[in-house]
């Protein structure tokens, strides 16, 4: 089976997520899946420029390759 690691982070745009693998989905196409949890610095960020924003807006494990996919 290949091992994918992916993010949990909003509940809203992981249900399908965990459902799948619940139903065992990702297992009957030979996918291993594992899921971390999002660990975003939670501090409200303000910027005037839109060059400042940050685009990974706290991704901390897809930043520090503990995941093999980033879901947007």
């Amino acid at each position: 089976m290949k091992k994918v690691v992916s993010e949990i982070s909003g509940i809203v745009f992981s249900i399908p997520w965990l459902m799948a693998k619940d139903n065992g989905l990702f297992e009957e196409e030979g996918i291993d899946m594992t899921f971390v949890r999002a660990q975003g610095d939670r501090e409200n960020r303000v910027a005037y420029n839109p060059d400042d924003v940050d685009p990974i807006l706290g991704h901390v494990p897809y930043e520090q390759n503990m995941v093999s996919i980033y879901r947007a």
